[in-house]
C-alpha cells in the first residue's frame, strides 16, 4: 500500500517549515515569497498530496477555542487562574480546553501538538523554564500568552505577578520586625521562573542585611513529616526564626510540621503564599502574600483575544501587584 503523504513530507521536500505549508493550504500566500509559493505548489502537484478535509476546516476558520496549559490544575491558585480565563472566554463566546503539564516539558510538547490538531485559536501557558527550547522544536503558528511565569525573550506576551518584588519587600519587613534567621522552604526552584524569582527575592533581601538563612528543598510529593525531619533540627539555632514557605502547598506543610512548636509563635514566624481561607481560621492566623490569581487569568484571556483579533487595545505585557496580608504568625514584638 502506498504510504500517505503528510504535511511534514511536503515541508521537508519543499525545504520550508510546516507552518509555511499550512499558510499555503489556508490561502495565506502573503506570508511567503513567490518563489516559496511556487516551490510548495510544485511539490504538492508532484506528490498528489490531499490535505485532510477536517484539518482544513479547523484551520480555515476560528474554532473559538483557547488552549490552556497549566502546571498543576489541583492547586487553588491554578483553579482561580483558570476560572479567570474561562470567565473571560465565555463572555466573548470562546471556550477553553485545559491540560495540566505537571511542569514536565514533554507533557507541554504533547499537549501543544494535540491542541493544535484540535484547531485552537491561541494558547495560554504557564511555562517551564525550558519552554523556549521546546518552542523551537514545534512549528506553532498560533499566538501564545504566558501567565504566572515569563520565559526569556523580549518579544513574549505575558501576565504575571510581581513575585520578586513582593517577596523581597515581605522579607525586609520580617527583618525589620526583628527576625534574626530565616528558613526558606521551596520546591526545586529551577524548573519554573516564578520559583526562581521568589527565591531570589528572599535571598537578595537577606544577604543585603547580612541575615543568616538555610534553605530546604522538597520534592513534589513530600509530606509534612519529611519537612519536619529537615526543619526541626534548625529551630533551636536562633531565638527569632522566620519560616518562609514559597507556595501554598509548602505553607500548609510548614504549618503542620511546626505543630509541636506552636507555643513559640510568633517567635518562630511563618509566612507564605497565598490567599487561602484556612490561613484565617487556624491558630495562629497565618501571614501570606496574596496574588491576584483570578485577575491574572482574566487578563491573560483578554491579551490573547486582543492578539487573535489584532485589535491592539491592551498591553501585551502586564505585571500585577501582590498584597502582603499580615496576621498573628509574624506578629513579633521587639
Amino acid at each position: 500500500m502506498k504510504q500517505k503523504v503528510t504535511i511534514n513530507d511536503i515541508a521537508r521536500i519543499a525545504d520550508v517549515s510546516k507552518a509555511t505549508v499550512s499558510f499555503y493550504l489556508n490561502g495565506k500566500h502573503e506570508k511567503m515569497s513567490d518563489k516559496t509559493y511556487e516551490r510548495i505548489k510544485k511539490v504538492i502537484e508532484e506528490t498528489g498530496y490531499q490535505p485532510s478535509v477536517a484539518a482544513r476546516t479547523l484551520n480555515a476558520k476560528s474554532a473559538h477555542l483557547f488552549g490552556v496549559i497549566i502546571g498543576n490544575i489541583t492547586k487553588p491558585f491554578a483553579n482561580r487562574i483558570v476560572k479567570g480565563i474561562e470567565d473571560y472566554a465565555n463572555e466573548n463566546d470562546y471556550m477553553t480546553i485545559v491540560a495540566s503539564s505537571e511542569f514536565k516539558p514533554e507533557r507541554e510538547k504533547s499537549y501543544i501538538k494535540s491542541m493544535l490538531a484540535l484547531g485552537v485559536d491561541g494558547f495560554l501557558i504557564q511555562p517551564t523554564v525550558n519552554f523556549v527550547d521546546l518552542y523551537k522544536e514545534i512549528d506553532i503558528d498560533k499566538p501564545i500568552v504566558f501567565f504566572d511565569s515569563a520565559p526569556a525573550g523580549d518579544d513574549q506576551m505575558y501576565v504575571k505577578t510581581d513575585n520578586y518584588e513582593a517577596v523581597h519587600s515581605a522579607t525586609r519587613k520580617m527583618i525589620r520586625k526583628g527576625y534574626q534567621y530565616f528558613i526558606i522552604v521551596s520546591n526545586n526552584p529551577y524548573i519554573l521562573q516564578t520559583r526562581i524569582e521568589r527565591n531570589k527575592g528572599c535571598i537578595d533581601a537577606l544577604e543585603e542585611k547580612n541575615i543568616d538563612y538555610d534553605q530546604i528543598i522538597l520534592g513534589p510529593d513530600a509530606d509534612s513529616a519529611q519537612l519536619a525531619e529537615k526543619l526541626h533540627p534548625l529551630l533551636n539555632s536562633h531565638k527569632k526564626i522566620c519560616v518562609f514557605a514559597m507556595n501554598s502547598t509548602l505553607l500548609q506543610l510548614s504549618y503542620l510540621a511546626l505543630e509541636p512548636y506552636k507555643e513559640r509563635f510568633p517567635e518562630i514566624g511563618l509566612i507564605g503564599f497565598d490567599h487561602e481561607k484556612w490561613c484565617e481560621y487556624v491558630t495562629p492566623t497565618i501571614t501570606t502574600i496574596s496574588q491576584p490569581a483570578y485577575e491574572e487569568g482574566y487578563t491573560a484571556g483578554r491579551i490573547l483575544l486582543d492578539v487573535i483579533r489584532n485589535e491592539n487595545q491592551t498591553s501585551h505585557v502586564q505585571v500585577l501587584r501582590s498584597t502582603l496580608l499580615e496576621r498573628d504568625s509574624t506578629a513579633l514584638k521587639k
